[in-house]
């Protein structure tokens, strides 16, 4: 489930920031000072529990 919401959190980082990049002149700088600062947010929560689920969630391979 960590690796789920890890690569959900990427994927939202990175809509974010494509809407920050769209949004038309008038309302650019204030869509841009809240849009970029939230998709680096989420881009650094989603590695960390992208990287928190493959440590934890790796199957080991038992030789009986």
């Amino acid at each position: 489930m960590k690796l789920v919401t890890g690569g959900l959190l990427i994927l939202a980082a990175e809509n974010a920031y494509a809407h920050a990049q769209l949004v038309q002149f008038p309302n650019h700088e204030s869509a841009a000072a809240v849009l970029v600062p939230g998709s680096f947010v989420l881009l650094v929560l989603g590695i960390l529990l992208l990287m928190w689920g493959l440590l934890t969630e790796a199957r080991t391979s038992e030789k009986a």
